[in-house]
């Protein structure tokens, strides 16, 4: 039998699924079309998956077993399979995301001429370990690189500092709401981390306090990604669209510490790692959806699904030729409706048929509880009554 995740160890894989997707490239990509406005989108984005995250957190208090199982339980196979395929498809694209943007790193940073055949035999043993693993012994590899990873994060801002330049944010009042209101829905496919908490169900341990630490493993790394934002556009500002690997870069705006002690590589090297966790993370939840799709009777499912995981992301990439523009063009012009029905939509469903269950079973409950109460009290006046020697009336 799997053993539960903690809660320490769900609020880290929280975190790493935030800044594997965040901190790379997406604040060059908004600064694009939003110049120095593009805290917006990431401030409106956090907050809503900080809404929705108290959705799941209250639903991981309800159900004692996994969701999926107990969807297939209480609404039948059909429903179950409906929503991991949805759900499935949901993390195919986020974890593709993720892998086109290694690929990037590596291609602008670590190797220029990298071949492209060793970079996807790399990473399809990386798919494939994290795939076939359960998500606490992830979460057990994130708990030992934990202060390396931060190391990491906390360096790169340190290094930047003396380049910062508030003027950079000013002015505000030139928010553009309707621009702004369309980048939040173009751009859902890189938020939306709440999602983990789904797979959590039925799978954590619930200790005290297991859903305030979580949440505020939400609002910490919200913090952490809103202060880097503000910082990168501090340090860039109407330029910051041109630096595209962005954690990296700025911790090369201070001449003497890059030519002289080269602090930065280890920036360089280990932030590599959060990339590496995010994806194996993401790859797993595909992998959870595909073990439900696939039938019980088959050997190895665990296998099988890491399997077919691994091959779906790598196709997916090779439709879009590992080119992070045709990825993005794509999920930003037709693909974010489907992923806004599914990352936001579909958990009030879920929640709406959970809640609809839960009361339809009391409520029947509760007609046969008084129903049994008003025969045994008849019984009780008809041999009373037949004692007196009279009728029911």
């Amino acid at each position: 039998m799997v053993k539960p995740i903690s809660t320490r160890q769900a609020s880290l894989i929280i975190m790493i699924a935030m800044l594997s997707t965040k901190l790379l490239s997406l604040n060059s990509i908004i600064s694009y079309v939003m110049a120095n406005n593009a805290w917006v989108i990431f401030f409106v984005s956090l907050v809503v998956d900080i809404l929705f995250s108290a959705i799941l957190i209250y639903l991981i208090y309800k159900i004692d077993m996994p969701i999926l199982e107990y969807i297939k339980l209480k609404f039948g196979f059909t429903a179950s399979i409906v929503i991991s395929i949805l759900v499935g498809l949901m993390f195919l694209f986020k974890t593709t995301q993720i892998m086109v943007d290694i690929y990037l790193f590596f291609v602008q940073l670590i190797y220029v001429e990298i071949s492209r055949f060793i970079f996807v035999i790399c990473f399809i043993i990386i798919l494939f370990y994290f795939g076939s693993r359960y998500m606490q012994s992830i979460g057990r590899t994130i708990e030992l690189l934990l202060y390396l990873i931060m190391f990491s994060l906390v360096l790169s801002l340190i290094i930047s500092v003396k380049a910062i330049n508030l003027e950079n944010l000013l002015p505000f009042a030139n928010i553009n709401i309707s621009t702004a209101s369309k980048n939040i829905f173009n751009h859902n496919l890189w938020f939306g981390d709440f999602w983990f908490l789904f797979f959590m169900i039925g799978n954590i341990k619930k200790e005290k306090d297991t859903g305030k630490k979580i949440l505020w493993s939400y609002i910490i790394s919200s913090i952490i990604i809103l202060l880097f934002v503000i910082v990168f556009t501090c340090v860039f500002g109407e330029t910051a669209s041109l630096y595209r690997v962005c954690v990296i870069d700025i911790t090369e705006v201070m001449p003497r510490l890059t030519n002289q002690a080269r602090f930065n590589w280890l920036v360089d090297f280990t932030f590599p790692i959060v990339l590496v966790l995010g994806l194996g993370l993401h790859g797993n939840c595909v992998s959870i959806c595909l073990k439900h799709i696939i039938k019980n009777d088959i050997k190895s499912k665990n296998t099988v699904a890491s399997v077919i995981m691994t091959s779906l992301v790598l196709a997916v990439c090779i439709i879009f030729r590992f080119t992070f523009t045709d990825f993005y063009n794509f999920v930003v012009s037709y693909f974010f409706y489907f992923n806004t029905f599914v990352q936001y939509f579909l958990p009030l469903i879920i929640l709406i048929m959970i809640e609809m269950k839960e009361y339809k079973f009391n409520n029947k409950s509760y007609l046969a509880k008084n129903k049994n109460q008003n025969s045994v009290q008849l019984k009780k006046i008809k041999n009373k009554n037949m004692a007196s020697g009279g009728g029911i009336y």
